[in-house]
């Protein structure tokens, strides 16, 4: 194994470790204010061709940038999860409507 995937996965165990007592707020176009140890870094995630970057003086890939990740993920499946909810009541509701119609 190469140390880049060591080197990743540890980030990876530290983000998921640090990021429920992390404040994380999303800024738009991909971009997230991460609170860190030394101060309140802004990571950009955003897709246009570059890497993801944080100013922060740590080794990159850095932890600021996983904990935005993870949050972006969580972010992405609850929305998923609701806009599934919706769907299925909707649905729900439009059966009931059709069975009343039909008599039942």
């Amino acid at each position: 194994m190469d140390t880049t995937s060591v080197a990743r996965e540890t980030v990876t165990q530290k983000a998921l470790r640090l990021s429920p007592e992390r404040t994380v707020e999303p800024l738009g176009h991909g971009r997230y204010s991460v609170e860190g140890t030394e101060g309140t870094y802004t990571v950009d995630l955003s897709i246009s061709g570059r890497e993801e970057s944080c100013p922060c003086p740590a080794t990159k890939p850095c932890y600021h940038i996983a904990i935005a990740t993870v949050y972006r993920a969580k972010a992405r499946a609850r929305a998923r999860r609701e806009q599934h909810q919706r769907t299925t009541a909707r649905a729900s509701r439009a059966n009931v409507t059709r069975l009343g119609a039909l008599g039942g």
